[in-house]
């Protein structure tokens, strides 16, 4: 937000995540706007706040003490501030800005501990260099026909649409925007962003050269790499501009830059210093004398308020300030504008996730002794499912019984208090497809069965939705709620059932729309979005219990209303996902990413956006050469699990026993064989570690960017492993379901 737009442009988040930024002539159109959308427009998602001051709604956020207690990221934070302040992805002019981290670009490695590597935080980047500073300000003082208010330091700001269009140049639509700006052609090679290194130093050098960088360098890989082969010329000294040149401790890879510069942005120097650069960015050393004290001065009409355009008469006037704010940089609203930002503090206890440092030294695994299930119990079966909701913890055992326990964070030898609660039996569970069912075994389903026409009941079969009251509470990391909703499949009728977690009984039996068997269904994180996947090659997106976000999807705000009433049922059906050409055997969802990952027995991968359903792109790993392809061939290596991280990559198991890491965008980053079937796989969420389970007994850590492996814990005593789940909260721990019925944890030595 800022002089020209501050208050001109509103924008606008439909719920499938589209954006829609309006630009208005003036302050009166943009009001008349708002309350003609406010008194015409019924979607309940649309809210009004009570004020728009960016310093209001940062002081009402609360996130800087969230940040202070390390209970957010620096990324989180940085982002938050932008988008408070005025930032959007939808203005060049006013596009997030993020600091330069690292200050070296040149050594083999990077030694995140060695303060040396690190820009120093305290100073904006046109300070960084006392002879360049002695330049500028040389000229500040030869200033004399500007009056004091408008004298600068900076003619070029640290953000700009230029600024934005450098470093996005390989990627539409800047592409298209930057050839734009140039008048219909790339700029001169010699000034397009081709080298991470050389980019640094002439922000460190050129008096015109002030910018930071941008939240994709933290982020997004795609940046550094010419996917697109355009053209972009030769240097004068002969340097074919293509991708990007990292440094060498990124070993040529983006995804190992951004791997490790996002470490660098959450490393302790920086979490210690940030607080400066906040101050520079959106606090009190932004403007005023404390910003000529700190050397942080641009030119007057950068920051908002400097000028009231309305009031502005002369038309040449008006567009010589318009262009000037549109095209030489913004500078985002003030958030703080007295005292400094408060420092990230050290001495907060600061829980470390549970497989942080990978060390077996660190960690240690208990089976407590009293349990429903296990040998000789009265509880048969495998545990094929587990679900930690606060304190409860929640299996499911293959006759389709729940078993629920209580399990309390404690100090001293014993690191958690267990107990058992109750064990209740599943309704319908005699429709059920289950093996153990059927013949009254109790061994777990093997997985020599996923080449057979029907698959096995897993942990693939069974998730957990929150009913409106559970959202509307607040509820959805709680302990066990009555609006809770128990989500199943694999029965003769082809239905999903719907159980009340609270009492087990069946509130709903929803057909799933499929052709055919429904193999499987996960619900993403914030418990109110099902995918399922079944045996007719689609996945069928559910909005559950949430009629408004279910008809927000669908534009039923302003499409007419079927002639028949809708139906009662807790299930909304939103999408239909096509792209495979065999069965779905198995889904990952990431509701913050929007993403939706499938896998079929034919091999496929398909990628398909969440709320708007579009289909993305469709892999597969060829069998001979183990390279991922883009297509969606359906003779390919059955793919058996799929785990997907916040960073934007996935994890595939296959059923030939591989592991492979792939982007969202078809990059496949690593692979291993592990020699193992696996039955259960997830991501630790705090950290980048694979967590396997299987056949073989013991769960397997791995580094997720690399695929190797750090450790192993050994409960082969209890069977093959058959689940595997992350309790909420700091107080982290790993629920180990085994193939005999019992259940083991995986806890941090305290």
């Amino acid at each position: 937000i800022n002089s020209l737009s501050c208050w001109y442009c509103p924008r606008l988040w439909a719920s499938f995540t589209t954006g829609l930024f309006l630009t208005f002539n003036g302050t009166k159109d943009r009001d008349l706007f708002h309350a003609k959308l406010r008194g015409n427009c019924k979607a309940p998602l649309l809210r009004s706040f009570k004020s728009l001051n960016p310093r209001v709604v940062f002081k009402k956020s609360k996130l800087t003490e969230l940040w202070r207690k390390k209970q957010i990221s620096n990324f989180q934070y940085i982002m938050a501030l932008n988008l408070m302040a005025g930032r959007t992805f939808n203005d060049l002019g006013q596009y997030p800005v993020f600091p330069w981290i690292l200050a070296d670009y040149t050594s083999e490695t990077l030694d995140l501990s060695d303060h040396r590597v690190y820009r120093d935080l305290t100073k904006p980047v046109g300070a960084l260099n006392p002879d360049r500073l002695a330049q500028l300000i040389e000229r500040y003082n030869n200033l004399d026909g500007f009056p004091e208010e408008e004298k600068f330091l900076f003619g070029s700001h640290y953000s700009s649409p230029g600024v934005v269009l450098h470093y996005l140049i390989r990627q539409e639509p800047y592409t298209s925007m930057h050839i734009a700006l140039q008048s219909g052609r790339f700029d001169c090679p010699d000034r397009l962003f081709f080298d991470m290194g050389g980019c640094w130093r002439s922000c460190n050098t050129s008096t015109s050269d002030v910018k930071e960088l941008l939240p994709e360098f933290f982020s997004c890989p795609d940046i550094f790499t010419n996917t697109n082969d355009f053209p972009l010329g030769e240097t004068q000294s002969k340097i074919a501009i293509d991708n990007v040149k990292l440094p060498p401790w990124a070993n040529g890879s983006p995804h190992e830059f951004i791997r490790l510069h996002r470490l660098a942005l959450e490393s302790e120097y920086v979490s210690n210093n940030l607080h400066h650069w906040i101050d520079l960015i959106f606090g009190y050393k932004q403007r005023g004398p404390a910003a000529l004290s700190a050397h942080n001065l641009f030119h007057y009409l950068c920051y908002e308020g400097s000028v009231d355009i309305d009031k502005v008469t002369d038309d040449l006037e008006r567009r010589a300030i318009e262009g000037h704010i549109q095209h030489f940089g913004q500078t985002p609203s003030q958030l703080i504008a007295k005292e400094p930002h408060p420092s990230r503090s050290s001495h907060e206890e600061e829980l470390l996730p549970l497989f942080q440092d990978l060390c077996l030294d660190n960690m240690r695994c208990d089976t407590p002794k009293k349990q429903f299930g296990g040998p000789n119990k009265s509880v048969i079966g495998a545990i094929i499912s587990i679900h930690a909701l606060g304190d409860s913890i929640l299996a499911i055992h293959s006759d389709f019984t729940l078993c629920s326990y209580k399990l309390h964070h404690a100090r001293g030898a014993v690191p958690f208090h267990f107990k058992i609660d109750k064990a209740r039996v599943l309704e319908n569970k005699n429709s059920s497809l289950s093996q153990n069912i059927l013949h009254g075994t109790s061994e777990v389903e093997e997985l020599e069965t996923f080449n057979n026409e029907r698959l096995p009941i897993m942990n693939c079969s069974f998730a957990i939705a929150l009913g409106v009251n559970s959202r509307s509470t607040g509820n959805g990391n709680g302990s066990s709620d009555p609006s809770h909703l128990l989500m199943s499949c694999g029965y003769f009728d082809d239905c999903v059932k719907i159980h009340s977690l609270d009492s087990l009984q069946l509130q709903y039996s929803l057909n799933g729309g499929h052709r055919g068997q429904i193999n499987c269904l996960e619900v993403g994180d914030e418990g109110e979005m099902m995918v399922t996947g079944g045996d007719d090659a689609t996945c069928r997106i559910w909005i559950v219990d949430h009629d408004a976000l279910a008809t927000a999807i669908t534009d039923g705000f302003v499409k007419p209303p079927p002639e028949e009433g809708p139906k009662e049922t807790k299930c909304h059906h939103v999408h239909t996902l096509l792209g495979h050409v065999t069965t779905v055997s198995c889904l990952a969802v990431n509701t913050k990413l929007d993403v939706v990952v499938s896998g079929s027995q034919g091999g496929s991968i398909c990628v398909h956006n969440i709320r708007s359903g579009k289909f993305i792109r469709s892999l597969h790993i060829d069998a001979i050469s183990k390279e991922v392809q883009e297509s969606c061939k359906g003779d390919g290596i059955p793919v058996k699990k799929l785990a997907i991280h916040m960073n934007g990559s996935f994890v595939a198991h296959l059923c030939d026993g591989s592991l492979h890491v792939v982007s969202i965008n078809g990059q496949q980053l690593c692979r291993v064989q592990i020699g193992e079937h696996l039955n259960a796989m997830i991501i630790c969420p705090k950290s980048e570690t694979l967590i396997t389970g299987g056949s073989m007994g013991c769960i397997r850590i791995w580094k997720l960017h690399d695929l190797s492996l750090q450790c192993t814990v050994d409960v082969k005593k209890h069977g093959s492993i058959t689940s595997l789940a992350f309790t909420p909260g700091d107080s982290q721990f790993l629920c180990i379901g085994s193939s005999n019925g019992m259940l083991s944890f995986v806890s941090r030595i305290p």
